[in-house]
């Protein structure tokens, strides 16, 4: 019973550990909703750089985000495509600029498990509209799941 007890506490101490790296500088994101996925669109595809959900199917660069801690519990999301950061006041765009208090994020726990109601520094939170919907920032939280990118 010793035996038992102790190999759980190892065990859970290894997969907290594992959870709570996800959220790091430098880590690369995959962020979806249900069977959708947020992606940036590309030069040449109508409205490029804003941020959308498509459904989610195989892994591409323009739905991965590098994590860019601002070293106070937020972070700044890079798109591996273009280089651009994540941000906005109402509509999710990507920008040239990281500066801007509407590109810094917070992940705070939804349910202790991978999901993640994300909000920017000024209280607007990230919000999915459904499939191949632009998303938006709102006042109200919603649940995303984030994991690692399957590089």
């Amino acid at each position: 019973m010793c035996v038992t007890k102790r190999l759980i506490i190892v065990a859970l101490a290894i997969f907290g550990a594992a959870s709570a790296n996800l959220i790091d500088n430098g880590i690369c994101i995959v962020i979806t909703h249900g069977d959708q996925v947020m992606h940036e669109l590309k030069p040449g595809q109508e409205n490029p750089f804003d941020v959308y959900m498509i459904p989610k199917g195989k892994e591409y660069d323009d739905q991965r985000w590098i994590l860019e801690s601002t070293q106070d519990g937020y972070f700044k999301l890079k798109n591996k495509f273009s280089g651009r950061f994540l941000g906005g006041d109402s509509v999710l765009v990507t920008t040239e600029a990281s500066a801007s208090t509407t590109n810094q994020f917070k992940f705070n726990a939804a349910d202790g498990t991978d999901k993640y109601d994300i909000s920017n520094r000024v209280g607007g939170h990230i919000q999915s509209q459904g499939g191949n919907d632009q998303v938006k920032v709102a006042e109200s939280e919603d649940s995303f799941t984030v994991k690692q990118c399957e590089e």
